[in-house]
């Protein structure tokens, strides 16, 4: 009988870090944020497309790191004190806005409706891998920056409009009652 876990240091694998790359995602959510010091932030929580483990161009990212997350913060700008203006940089909004297929010339009320319509999104990214140090503690991170953001190369198949396969069919609107059904 085979217990519960058979320990194996060898498959404990740190996922906590996507190696550099390019990665297809799903933008999961988008939540504001801010830092202790009260800077802004909008946090998208990525995940790693499962649906794509067969893409050759993927067989690096994708298909070895598939539902993995990534949370990217996108902050408001600074003023030319370093103090957090209160605002997104437009560049960075517009990118995002690019990438996930937001109509060009839409007018988005607030940041909420704006998050609210990067949901259920998928993206083209690059991620990268940088060196940081926090309170003397040096380690990984990942990195991905905005104007990095592209629209997928692999839509959803869910996401295409659907049409109804009968339309046209001579007779699609025809009705039947229970006398004609053979059982």
């Amino acid at each position: 009988m085979v217990g519960f876990l058979n320990v194996d240091y060898k498959k404990a694998v740190d996922t906590s870090i996507l190696p550099a790359g390019t990665y297809e995602m799903g933008i999961n959510s988008v939540k504001g944020d801010a830092s202790p010091g009260g800077h802004e932030c909008m946090v998208f929580d990525m995940i790693v497309r499962k649906d794509l483990d067969k893409v050759p161009e993927l067989a690096k990212t994708n298909a070895k790191h598939h539902g993995q997350h990534l949370f990217v913060r996108v902050w408001t700008a600074k003023d030319a004190n370093g103090n957090d203006s209160g605002s997104y940089k437009s560049s960075d909004l517009n990118y995002i806005a690019k990438a996930v297929g937001i109509p060009d010339g839409a007018d988005i009320k607030t940041q909420d409706d704006f998050m609210a319509m990067c949901e259920n999104r998928t993206v083209q990214v690059q991620v990268g891998v940088n060196d940081n140090e926090y309170k003397g503690e040096k380690r990984k991170q990942n990195s991905c920056f905005v104007n990095t953001w592209k629209p997928t190369k692999y839509p959803l198949q869910g996401s295409q409009p659907k049409e109804d396969p009968f339309k046209g069919n001579a007779g699609s609107d025809t009705e039947i009652n229970d006398n004609d059904l053979p059982f």
